[in-house]
């Protein structure tokens, strides 16, 4: 979803945030918010001001709270369905954006080899108590820290927006008979009208982990990862 389409699917916990916090986020998610927008904020819009804070609910709670992104995470299963598809055994497995290890904990006994690579320190700190066998590096999707054709299979969960030049980079970094699998990616669609595969299973066949009632509260109703992605590796030309 594009600026504006994010700012209209706030949950009710971006009240929790203010433009000082804004400013404390890396520059690759300010990046997204239209300089319009930012320039109206800083001027006093209160609109525009409630807008941004709106748009980067999701940033936010990422970066500024790893506790709260790892509660969501820990309550919201991955579909059982899902994990049956990834073909991890005895591969190089390469996950992006890993946040706190919902899936690498699956991840980190079958690959031969695991990287991980997450942006955000704070998660970084949970993921190394969960896995610490895994190789955790600091990056983000569009310039990952990973050596050309390295992983025979890339994995990614709940993070990946529909950008060509992020879905470049994920080829760049899985070897040509290697495969891509992108759990609950932002707009499942974009992906399947671009020839990749689609399964989707029924969100209601997941059992929720206990959790505080207050979380729902503040990040909506919660939604495990019910839908895969996937495709080989694209030759560049």
């Amino acid at each position: 979803m594009d600026y504006f389409q994010a700012a209209s699917a706030a949950p009710p916990g971006w009240r929790r945030y203010t433009l000082e916090d804004v400013a404390r986020l890396p520059n690759q998610y300010l990046a997204t918010v239209p300089v319009a927008e930012r320039e109206a904020a800083e001027r006093g819009d209160a609109e525009a001001a409630e807008r941004l804070r709106r748009a980067l609910f999701w940033p936010m709670v990422y970066e500024l709270e790893p506790q709260l992104w790892d509660a969501v995470s820990q309550a919201e299963p991955i579909h059982p369905g899902i994990l049956a598809k990834l073909e991890v055994e005895g591969r190089r497995v390469l996950e992006v954006a890993a946040g706190s290890g919902r899936l690498t904990v699956y991840l980190c006994p079958r690959a031969d080899e695991l990287v991980c690579v997450e942006p955000s320190a704070g998660l970084r700190r949970i993921l190394v108590t969960r896995c610490p066998s895994a190789d955790i590096r600091a990056g983000f999707a569009q310039a990952l820290p990973v050596e050309d054709g390295w992983a025979e299979l890339t994995v990614c969960c709940a993070s990946i927006q529909p950008d060509p030049r992020v879905v470049l980079e994920l080829e760049r970094v899985t070897a040509p008979d290697g495969i891509l699998m992108l759990i609950s990616p932002e707009n499942p669609d974009w992906f399947q009208a671009r020839g990749w595969e689609r399964l989707t299973f029924d969100p209601s066949d997941v059992v929720l982990n206990p959790h505080d009632p207050e979380l729902e509260k503040i990040v909506g109703p919660l939604d495990p990862p019910h839908e895969l992605v996937w495709r080989e590796r694209r030759h560049r030309r």
